[in-house]
């Protein structure tokens, strides 16, 4: 046996394994030229979901992703463009200090649109959607995937020609090891009329696979993946005077696996304003302003019947709290020591300490004040089962 493929004979094989799936990403791919078991284990689909589940769970370990934007004059065509830059830095350290990263997109159409991107993360994979392509893109393995996008199959399949927008979700089926792009076109959302379509990246095709349930209406904002679900935050419409208004709210679950829709209502006392489906370190949250306070409520899946509200932290945030720092534009995360962590319509931070109920402002100057979107993911090794790019 050689040298480059002996083990330490002080450290046994689950030793060594622990010790790797506490590395970042980078540390893993440099590593696997330390020796053939090395290698092997870390290129292992064992070891991948390991890592995956490890630093999906840890909020220390997630990132965050921010796409900033400008308008570039287009001479000649109809509409403007819109460049994009990317950055990203951890998000749970993340002060005016942190060190920024630049991503460089994984296709250069992505640097120049004229819309602007959707997205999606699940298992350190980011659904990227622009308006006419669709890519699966691991930034931390510098990989990605371009898949067709759904609207002549499913316009085809629904029988129609127009419709209002398209809405996404991308989620992991653990049953058939496959990931899953879904596709929601909005044909009416006044008439909550929607036909739900899902692409298999195993099998490289799309599938219509049903509706909305009747009566609910989503809202234009990302889906959140979690545990085999692509969730979105939806209004429950109530005739009241022979009219229809939208004064419920709830929670839509598509389990990929077996294509059913659930739906868990935001209980009365929880319904607020500005209110917004995240995932938390493997946590699913709902954030919202109610009156005076700011509620972040936690919610635990229960197996197939959808999610039970677990527990709830209660934030005052009018006045003194954060009256003097103006507009806040979105919630980023809640940090592990239980901080909030905010973005400010101007770009600034905002970190509210739970524990001395204060707040503090700061700026990162690598991140321009034009921020238009953010999103958590975890750097991981997972890979798609057909080849990249």
């Amino acid at each position: 046996m050689s040298r480059h493929s002996r083990r330490s004979p002080n450290l046994s094989d689950d030793l060594v394994t622990t010790i790797l799936l506490k590395l970042p990403v980078e540390s893993l791919l440099r590593f696997k030229v330390v020796n053939k078991s090395w290698c092997y284990e870390i290129k292992s689909p064992e070891f991948i979901m390991l890592q995956i589940n490890e630093s999906s769970s840890d909020i220390n370990r997630q990132k965050i992703l921010l796409i900033s934007s400008k308008v570039i004059p287009s001479w000649g065509l109809e509409y403007n463009m819109l460049g994009f830059t990317m950055s990203s830095a951890e998000a749970s350290s993340l002060n005016v200090n942190s060190q920024v990263m630049s991503l460089e997109p994984p296709l250069p159409v992505f640097s120049f649109d004229f819309s602007y991107p959707l997205m999606s993360s699940c298992n350190g994979l980011l659904c990227m959607i622009y308006s006419h392509i669709i890519v699966l893109w691991n930034p931390a393995i510098k990989k990605y995937k371009m898949i067709p996008k759904p609207d002549h199959y499913m316009s085809q399949r629904a029988n129609i020609n127009n419709y209002e927008s398209t809405l996404y979700g991308f989620a992991y089926d653990s049953v058939t090891e496959d990931y899953k792009v879904v596709a929601t076109l909005v044909i009416n959302a006044k008439d909550s009329n929607y036909i739900v379509g899902m692409y298999s990246v195993n099998n490289r095709s799309w599938r219509k696979i049903g509706t909305i349930p009747d009566g609910y209406r989503l809202f234009d904002q990302n889906s959140v993946s979690l545990y085999g679900t692509i969730n979105m935050m939806a209004t429950n419409s109530v005739q009241e005077n022979g009219s229809s208004t939208f004064n419920k709210f709830a929670i839509i679950s598509l389990f990929v696996a077996d294509k059913k829709f659930i739906v868990t209502p935001v209980p009365l006392e929880y319904c607020g304003n500005h209110m917004k489906l995240s995932n938390f370190a493997n946590r699913l949250c709902v954030s919202m302003f109610v009156e005076m306070e700011f509620l972040v409520c936690w919610l635990e899946k229960n197996g197939e019947i959808g999610w039970t509200w677990t527990n709830v932290m209660r934030v005052s945030t009018l006045g003194s709290l954060i009256g003097n720092h103006g507009h806040l534009d979105d919630i980023i995360c809640v940090k592990k020591n239980g901080n909030i962590l905010w973005r400010k319509t101007d770009g600034n931070f905002l970190e509210y300490n739970v524990r001395k109920e204060e707040v503090t402002e700061f700026t990162l100057s690598e991140i321009p004040p034009t921020a238009d979107l953010s999103i958590l993911y975890a750097e991981s090794l997972a890979c798609l089962k057909i080849p990249w790019e």
